[in-house]
């Protein structure tokens, strides 16, 4: 199944390209112009414009391109066990680096080495910039998030403490769901939450 970028990748794309609806050069030297949410191509012309609407169909005809790159395991080996907030960020990264930066990046690492490697691509001609800097953080950060949306129905588990049974969990996406509360009372235990760290306890002797 080819995946595409959600929302949240989306954001994180605009948030650092910008958008104008003239044509223009970043740098004098392009051979070609770029308009919209950096689109650049022989099909942009000096003088041209467009509407708001024009750009924002243009990013997704782009980013079509650079999702194939991404559901590819030629260039992204893990591909089949990313994320939506995985695959995001490295939408996000080969649309700003490229593909064969995306397939250095992750050649023959793992998910956890892919996210130790992104904020090393911060440079252009050999320096150091802020804007890269800050961009591979975000993408960082994205790649990290929890992806809290699960997919598919959820399969009823048995769960069982001390050999008694209690409420039904959920196994969703290959990861099981304990009731802590039920568990808890099972027990005898005391359960907290705390809202600032967002951290569940539950206290026993057993």
């Amino acid at each position: 199944m080819n995946r595409k970028i959600s929302q949240a990748g989306l954001k994180l794309i605009k948030n650092f390209e910008g958008c104008r609806l003239t044509a223009y050069k970043p740098v004098p030297t392009e051979i070609y112009w770029t308009i919209g949410w950096g689109h650049h191509g022989p099909d942009v012309k000096q003088g041209m414009t467009i509407t708001q609407a024009e750009a924002d169909s243009m990013l997704i005809k782009d980013l079509a391109k650079y999702e194939a790159y991404v559901n590819n395991p030629t260039y992204v080996p893990v591909t089949s066990q990313l994320n939506q907030n995985q695959f995001d960020a490295l939408v996000s990264f080969c649309y700003n680096c490229g593909a064969g930066n995306l397939k250095k990046l992750c050649a023959n690492r793992t998910i956890v080495q892919i996210a130790e490697n992104i904020t090393k691509y911060n440079k252009a001609g050999g320096k150091v910039l802020t804007g890269l800097v800050r961009r591979r953080e975000a993408e960082l950060a994205l790649f990290n998030k929890q992806d809290i949306k699960k997919e598919g129905p959820a399969e009823k588990v048995n769960v069982t403490v001390n050999g008694k049974k209690i409420k039904d969990g959920k196994l969703e996406n290959g990861v099981t769901y304990v009731p802590l509360r039920e568990v808890g009372e099972a027990l005898g235990a005391k359960i907290g939450w705390d809202k600032g760290t967002k951290t569940a306890t539950l206290e026993t002797k057993v």
